[in-house]
């Protein structure tokens, strides 16, 4: 075989692993407007495994530390979840996903790592889903501290083996991602994170500003300023994934928006803006 013919199937193999064609999503509907006028900076939110059509949220930096669930069809929240003990420094992300390799029950996950009057916490909350959608304070059971070389991450993902994944917050867009490690949850000193592969964004800002991984761990949202990102994977590789250009899904623009998330089951996504009374979209899978 000659050498272009080598340097033609290399092309082929390269292209094939590095474009990602997204499935059909609607355009993308509002739902309703948060109700309460509490939840107001709206920067995370992600699906409940044991609640159906429910996503849990929290506001970013100036709350108490606190989530807030919220019904998914109509954006009016059922309940508030005070976390104690836990600091409210600038949270930018929230996650759903195992416990553990070892608890598989269903974790909320917490990121504590907005830079915020230039100090930045880098800290990471997990806590057990709640039995009822009754307001109550919940104790965390894990704590992660962690320090590494960027400035700062807006977001967090989780995926089907509790893999916890951070992704900077740089201008540009080209964060570096990491794995944290498993060891680190309730250590007493902040592990240290060498940086790990760039993300594969282009932006004009400082992103990204929040993503999710699919329930079924195979699909990849990532939302910048501007736009919603999608990938999909078959070998668990989420870092290997993502260091490739993601397709262009629908979104709705408009505010300060901040953070996109699955629905459970994946059949749908949904996006919401900072502010008051902000506006809830939905795009779902045809």
């Amino acid at each position: 075989m000659s050498s272009l013919h080598f340097i033609i199937i290399y092309i082929c193999i390269t292209v094939a692993w590095t474009v990602q064609i997204a499935p059909q999503f609607t355009n993308g509907t509002s739902v309703g407007k948060i109700d309460n006028a509490e939840l107001n900076e709206v920067s995370g939110c992600a699906a409940s495994r044991m609640f159906k059509d429910v996503l849990y949220m929290h506001n970013d930096h100036g709350d108490r530390p606190r989530i807030f669930a919220v019904n998914a069809t109509n954006a009016m929240v059922i309940a508030t979840f005070e976390i104690s003990p836990a600091e409210h420094y600038d949270w930018e992300d929230i996650a759903v996903g195992p416990c553990s390799k070892t608890d598989t029950a269903s974790c909320i996950f917490i990121l504590d790592d907005g830079t915020y009057h230039g100090v930045d916490k880098r800290t990471i909350y997990r806590l057990y889903e709640p039995s009822s959608l009754v307001s109550q304070t919940i104790a965390p059971n894990g704590v992660l501290k962690y320090n590494w070389t960027e400035r700062a991450a807006d977001t967090i993902m989780v995926d089907p083996d509790a893999n916890v994944y951070i992704i900077g917050n740089v201008l540009g867009g080209r964060g570096m991602m990491i794995q944290l490690p498993d060891f680190a949850w309730n250590n007493n000193n902040p592990v240290w994170v060498e940086s790990g592969s760039f993300f594969s964004m282009y932006s004009t800002h400082t992103d990204p500003e929040s993503g999710d991984i699919s329930s079924a761990g195979n699909e990849v949202l990532v939302k910048n300023s501007g736009h919603v990102y999608y990938w999909k994977y078959t070998d668990g590789d989420v870092v290997g994934a993502l260091i490739h250009p993601g397709a262009d899904v629908p979104y709705i623009a408009g505010g300060l928006a901040e953070t996109v998330c699955w629905s459970a089951d994946a059949q749908a996504y949904f996006t919401i803006s900072e502010g008051l009374h902000a506006s809830l979209n939905t795009y779902t899978r045809v």
